[in-house]
């Protein structure tokens, strides 16, 4: 609506449009498991694409995440809940917008998929007792799907920021 009202009609459109497709996909892949890879990174990218219209200059992305990973299976839906707390507590915490990184890499027979952002540092009492309802899912997620081989992390950065990191077996399709 805000949008509309500011006369950006064309980015209201765009929005709506982003938002069909987002919510079309969550639709699709509610009784997929696993996914490719470069599956989730195009519904990331919706994702990701909408909240840039909500935070224009604000919002920096860069994404590391080889080709060839693109077949590495993943839990449906695993980054997005990632990337919405990395904007939530990171980004729009600070005025002047922040940074996203999202990363990707095989070691050792595992996938870890990582998002970075460069927001307000976690506080140290934070545990897994106090990780919000985004984090908790992922875990519950990885649980049944993978059992005790899985591990999520999250980790303050020097000298700012938090990364969250979810390491999985590597198993491509």
């Amino acid at each position: 609506a805000g949008l509309v009202r500011e006369g950006r009609n064309d980015q209201a459109v765009s929005t709506i449009a982003g938002l069909s497709d987002f919510l079309r996909r969550v639709l699709e892949d509610s009784s997929r498991q696993e996914v490719p890879l470069a599956e989730e990174m195009q519904f990331v990218q919706k994702y990701l694409d909408i909240q840039k219209i909500r935070f224009a200059d604000r919002l920096q992305l860069s994404v590391d995440v080889p080709s060839e990973l693109g077949q590495a299976q993943v839990p449906s839906l695993i980054l997005q809940p990632m990337v919405e707390n990395a904007i939530k507590h990171g980004i729009s915490k600070r005025a002047q917008g922040g940074e996203i990184r999202i990363a990707a890499f095989r070691s050792d027979g595992r996938l870890t998929l990582s998002v970075f952002n460069n927001g307000p540092r976690l506080a140290p009492t934070v545990g897994p007792l106090q990780q919000g309802i985004g984090i908790s899912n992922v875990r519950s997620r990885l649980q049944s799907l993978y059992g005790d081989a899985f591990c999520v992390e999250m980790r303050n950065q020097d000298p700012e920021g938090v990364q969250v990191s979810v390491s999985v077996p590597f198993r491509e399709r």
